[in-house]
Formats: structure tokens, sequence, C-alpha cells
């Protein structure tokens, strides 16, 4: 999904709001295209502003250098989330680019005054949160008030003055998303995240009647999919009104088809009206609850101990209940995190509810956020490694190698065990999201009551041949990581695609899925109780059922109990007794071998049946 993009088109709607500039000519470039090319689309602008995070800094700054070197005269003014707000970096950024400024918190205001000091020919030293060159010196001025909702009131809106129709004429059907703000600021202040400290805190509301006007907008021009940019949405008891307005929007139009959107924290029942709004009106969403971690020491060290893992399950309950899709996240490399505290917390994140998933990530160090501090990095003796993010195509440009700095080590973990703590998180995030053993690894959590880990950990260091391979896959993956090579990686046989570590160990699985079963069969059942044996047979049995090899054909499978059933419901109750499915493969097994790996992984994170299941 390519998104119409909101920074730029809110600074080119301020410009065109703003009296006296309202002859400027603001242009939007919003095409990646090779360096030296873009540098000279830029060349005759007066000012140029850039917009850097992590996946476009470095090419931009190239960028810059090569527009500076042809047109020196040209301003150039970075904001964005990687403008860094600490004065040493700062100044450290100022020195080694060619940028002129930069714009640290909200870009209106600044963006006015600075195309007005240009326009006179003045120094932009004077002006309100901005870090400029001042002779040989660099001059760094403290930001000043935030914005209000009144202040928005006099601001333009992309959406409503032209600017993003103007842009969609120039690129036809490119553009089919959409990103919202109904409100800026965010009262946490987690330390993995900068959200909450480069919006300073406090929520502020822009204006109603300007959010739905926009959002009438996105419905008219048919855009199926919106993204609500809001730190903490349902925070305001404005917000349910908001999405209630945009079901009767879709009821009206069609559109949007799918709303994405970060639930504020806690409020259980709020956000379940939120959600139930939307699916109400036709609109697919989901809730996104994101723990991090379980441990009570981690969540105090990234100041997340405000967050309350009941209240999270208790609403991952009620959207189950309703057929709501949830998630969470889980961050491997966080301060205090121990090799079992790990374990523990990703394990924890199997929920009893089948429409329940969550996404496991490495720790990075985001330039702004506390955890990035030397401070703090000192503090926790923090161990990164700089990786490339290249693009998940081998054939794509590059033009500039973008890095992000991956946290692998720390005076609670070392290296060596955040390298274990790496093949064990995707080991156990694979089997699971994708269906391969996740109905036996919830039957041992909640029917029985029996612990995971060691389980787990016992798959991962087996040395049968199939397990065996997936263990290597995934330690191949971390020292990748280690030897600061690469995130992603392709995959023998699957095309140039860079992959996932949770596909690599979906290609490996599919190889010889019979044989992956009966080896993870003979680990789990040194864990599970003589008598509960058959269960856990037909616990992996059904979900072999689910994972076709690549061949079509029909089979009749007789089981015991009705797992079905069991999955639908919370996992903690009995399965119920005998039924006989009938296995029918779903054609996608007819296609090209890439192909059929992307169905499959598609309809293991959508939670589609691969398989015709009928009862007899």
């Amino acid at each position: 999904m390519r998104a119409l993009p909101l920074a730029a088109g809110i600074l080119a709607a301020t410009a065109g709001a703003t009296p006296d500039l309202a002859d400027v000519d603001v242009a939007i470039h919003w095409r990646r295209h090779e360096p030296e090319h873009a540098a000279r689309l830029l060349r005759g602008h007066d000012v140029v502003g850039v917009s850097l995070y992590t996946w476009n800094e470095r090419y931009t700054i190239e960028v810059v250098r090569r527009l500076k070197a042809a047109s020196p005269n040209t301003i150039v003014v970075a904001g964005g989330p990687s403008v860094p707000r600490r004065p040493a970096d700062a100044r450290r950024m100022l020195a080694e680019t060619m940028l002129d400024a930069l714009v640290a918190g909200e870009g209106e205001r600044p963006f006015i005054n600075i195309l007005r000091a240009c326009r006179g020919g003045h120094s932009l030293a004077a002006i309100a949160g901005v870090t400029t060159r001042l002779g040989d010196d660099i001059h760094m001025t403290a930001r000043g008030p935030r914005l209000t909702t009144e202040d928005y009131i006099g601001l333009g809106s992309p959406y409503l003055d032209g600017t993003f129709d103007r842009l969609m004429a120039e690129a036809p059907g490119v553009h089919t998303s959409a990103l919202f703000e109904t409100n800026r600021g965010c009262p946490f202040s987690c330390t993995f995240c900068d959200w909450g400290q480069a919006t300073e805190s406090k929520v502020l509301e822009l204006p109603l009647e300007r959010v739905m006007a926009e959002l009438r907008w996105a419905a008219e021009r048919a855009l199926p999919y919106l993204y609500f940019v809001d730190a903490n949405f349902g925070i305001r008891k404005r917000d349910l009104s908001i999405v209630e307005g945009l079901g009767e929007l879709a009821r009206e139009t069609g559109y949007p088809r799918f709303v994405y959107f970060h639930l504020t924290k806690n409020a259980t029942e709020k956000n379940l009206a939120t959600v139930e709004a939307l699916t109400d009106a036709g609109i697919g969403t989901q809730v996104s609850l994101s723990m991090q971690d379980f441990a009570p020491e981690v969540l105090a060290a990234i100041k997340r101990d405000n967050i309350h893992p009941e209240r999270a399950l208790e609403l991952r309950a009620k959207a189950n209940a309703r057929g709501i899709p949830t998630n969470n996240e889980i961050i491997l490399g966080l301060p205090v995190q121990t090799p079992g505290s790990f374990r523990e917390s990703i394990v924890q994140a199997l929920t009893p509810f089948s429409g329940d998933v969550f996404y496991l990530h490495c720790a990075r160090l985001l330039v702004n956020a506390e955890l990035a501090d030397p401070i703090t990095i000192a503090r926790y003796r923090l161990e990164t490694r700089d990786v490339p993010s290249l693009p998940f195509e081998v054939d794509e440009p590059v033009h500039v190698e973008e890095r992000e700095r991956i946290v692998v080590g720390s005076d609670t973990m070392s290296v060596d065990a955040w390298r274990d703590a790496y093949v064990f998180g995707y080991l156990f995030a694979s089997v699971v999201l994708q269906g391969l053993l996740a109905t036996p690894l919830r039957l041992m959590r909640y029917a029985l009551g029996l612990p995971l880990v060691p389980a787990v950990d016992a798959l991962a260091r087996a040395d049968t041949p199939r397990l065996a391979a997936l263990r290597e896959t995934l330690a191949r993956r971390a020292d990748a990581i280690l030897a600061s090579e690469s995130i992603l990686a392709p995959i023998d046989g699957l095309g140039s695609k860079r992959r996932e570590p949770l596909d690599a160990v979906c290609a490996e699985v599919l190889l010889d899925l019979p044989s992956f079963a009966r080896e993870a069969e003979a680990v789990l059942r040194r864990f599970v109780p003589d008598d509960m044996h058959a269960l856990l047979g037909e616990a992996i049995a059904w979900d072999l059922l689910h994972a076709p090899e690549h061949r079509a054909r029909d089979e009749v499978h007789t089981f015991e109990h009705d797992w079905r059933d069991w999955q639908a419901a919370d996992a903690r109750t009995p399965a119920r007794v005998r039924t006989r499915v009938e296995r029918r493969v779903l054609p996608f097994v007819h296609a090209p071998r890439p192909l059929w790996f992307d169905s499959f992984i598609a309809i293991g994170w959508a939670k589609g049946p691969r398989v015709l299941l009928n009862l007899v």
C-alpha cells in the first residue's frame, strides 16, 4: 500500500493557507529516484524540505549532498523523527552533512517562519525549534509552544485544499491508502519509542469538523485503507463518535474497507466499543495490544509498567468472542531482559485465542528514544550492530544503503545468549503463527496446564534432521545480524525476494512436513503425561492437515475430538469428542512454488483456511 505523504502535504497546505505566503509555489516530490536524478529535480528551488526517518535518512542526505554541489544557494531544511533532538547529535548532523537547518518537533510554525526568513534574506537562527549554522558556530533554539486546536483551524488541510487531489491526478491508481491525525501527543514515555517525548506528552485534538471532512474526502475517492497515526486512538471521549461517523461513510460510499490504528492502552471497554463500531459497519480492523514484554522488571526498565497485562488479556477474550482479530508485539533485546525472562514472555504471548497473534521484533535504537541515549546505553551495557536495511526485492535498486542499529546484548543477556534467544523466539513464533504446531502448544499450555519453555527449548536443541535444520537456519539469520550483514535474506528456490526469519522456518518445514511432524511429536511427548500422548498426536495431526504439502489430493481423516470447535473457542476448555473430517487442498498448491509459498504464508497470517475441511 502506498500512502499519501501526510507530512509533506500538511506543510504544503500550511503554506497555502498563510496569506503572506499564498503566492509561494510548493511542489511535493515523493518518488524515490536515483540520487543524481532526484537532485536534478530539486535544482532551482529556493527552499527544499526533507523528512528523515530510518528508511530514507542516508539516501536523503546523499541527495542533498548532490543538490548542494550543483545548487549551493538552495536552503535545505530537515525535519522528521530522525532529526536529532539531543544538542550534541544535532550539531554533529549539521557538521557532517550539507543540510542548512534542522527542525525539531511540530513543523508547521517553523516551516512558515523559515519561508518568511528565506524570502526576506534573514537568518534562520532566531526561529524557535530550529538548529542552524550561525557563522562558524551551530546555533540551536528552544522549541516554541505546541499547536492548539484553535491553531489547527487556521492551517490548511492537504485533503481539503486540493493538494492531494493534484498528487493523485499526477499518479492515477498509485495511492491506495491515507494517513490521518485526529490528535497529537502521547502520555506514555516508553524508552524504546520517542513518540511521547517528541510530542511532549499532552494529547491535543485536531478540529473535529476538519477530521470528519478529511475522512469523507477519502471515502468519496474510494481509498480502501485508512491508517490513524494517533499514538493512542480512543483516548479522547470523541473518538467513538469519529469511528461511528466513519461507519456511516462506509455504509454510504462502500469505503473504507480496512482501518488500522494504535489503540490507547488499558481502556478495555472503550477500545472494544471503538472496534465494534467499525466491524458493525463492515469495516475490517484489528486490535493492537502490544506488551513488548511481560516481565515486571523489564516493563519498569522501559517505562511501560503502567500497562496492565490482565486488562489486555481481558480485551483479547472479548474481541475473540466477537470474531475480532487482535495482535501483540514482543521485543528481543530490551534492558534487564534475561534469556529466561524473554523465553517466558514470548510463551505468554501465546494466548488461548486463535484469533490473536503476536509479532517478534529485535530492539532497535531510534535516534531520539531514551534507549539510544549514551547514558542509557552505558547503564545497561547495550551492545549493538549497525545492520543494512535492504528492500524486499533483491533486484530493486538500493541507491544508498540505510542501516538500523539493533541491540544484540546487554549486561543481563550476553551476545551468545541473545543468539540462542533469537533462535528460540523465532522458532516458537513460526510454528505458532503459521499453524505448524499452534494446536498442540495451546493444548499443552492451556488445556493441560504444562510449561512450554522446556518443551520449546527441546525443539530448538533437537538433533533430528528437520528440527536441526530449523535451528541452523535461524542461527544463520542471527549470525548475519551479528556480522552486520543483513536482517532479511532470500530463500533458495523461492525467488529473489528477501524474506523474514519466520518464512525461512516455514520453508524448511515444508520441505518434509511429515518428518517435521514426527520429530516434533517425539520431542513434545517427553513433556506430556503418558495418558495424553494420543491427544497430543491428534493435535499435531490436525495442524498437519492445515499445512498441505505441495501437491493436491483428497483424504479422509478421523479424529476423536472436535479440534475445529476447540480452536474457535477458548483453548482452556476441553476438546469435544468425535468428528470425521474430509481434507481437500486449496487450488493454490498447483501454482509455481514461490507463489504457492507466498499464498501459504499470507493465508496463515490472515488465519484463513488453507484447506477445505468438511464434516463427513
